[in-house]
């Protein structure tokens, strides 16, 4: 956002699918801004422990430094008052306190880019992500390409048989689906398929 004058804070959003490119744009701003030589704080959800401990990690082996949260009201206890700009990856994972918090943020002067999946496994909106949309200055959906026809993708296909809705994983776990190859109802027929064969084998070993 190039138009913002004054000490004036605002929300950034990226958000598409697992595969998307979204926490590689998410480093790209963030190395953007510390050339700048502002002041930059980076955080990610304790939670997400996938490719590093202490990093936001892309997919394509992009890194920074980060550091983990357990909440969104954790981000604003540990955001430093000179901080200029605030990076929060996978924010999905950090609770309907992320609307709050970011608002905040924002409210005191800070740029605040966050990055995060907006739909989960069914296709359905992923919260509170979806909200944090509706009061942000600036919205980016990124699409992955989809592994079964090569059309654009919107969806994340679980492939594990989970209904949880938080699975952290990659790839193995999940791959980017177009509307047309997306299987909602996927990690269902596998844990269906999975009982069955137990029951199968209960009967067998009886």
């Amino acid at each position: 956002m190039d138009i913002v004058k004054g000490n004036m804070g605002w929300i950034e959003v990226i958000v598409g699918p697992m595969f998307s490119g979204k926490s590689e744009e998410l480093i790209r701003r963030l190395r953007r801004a510390e050339i700048a030589r502002q002041r930059v704080q980076i955080f990610k959800p304790l939670i997400d422990q996938r490719y590093a401990k202490n990093e936001i990690v892309s997919h394509s082996g992009l890194e920074i430094r980060s550091d983990n949260v357990g909440t969104a009201t954790e981000v604003l206890h540990r955001v430093e008052p000179r901080t200029e700009v605030v990076g929060i990856d996978e924010a999905q994972f950090l609770g309907e306190e992320l609307i709050t918090v970011c608002m905040k943020l924002a409210d005191m002067g800070k740029r605040v880019i966050v990055s995060g999946l907006d739909t989960d496994f069914m296709g359905r909106p992923f919260e509170p992500m979806p909200r944090l949309l509706a009061v942000a200055e600036e919205i980016t959906k990124l699409l992955a390409i989809c592994v079964r026809c090569g059309n654009p993708a919107v969806n994340t296909q679980r492939l594990v048989a989970s209904e949880d809705l938080i699975v952290v994983g990659a790839q193995g776990m999940y791959e980017a689906r177009c509307r047309r190859c997306f299987e909602p109802h996927l990690a269902h027929e596998k844990i269906e398929a999975e009982k069955e064969t137990e029951e199968k084998v209960r009967a067998v070993s009886g």
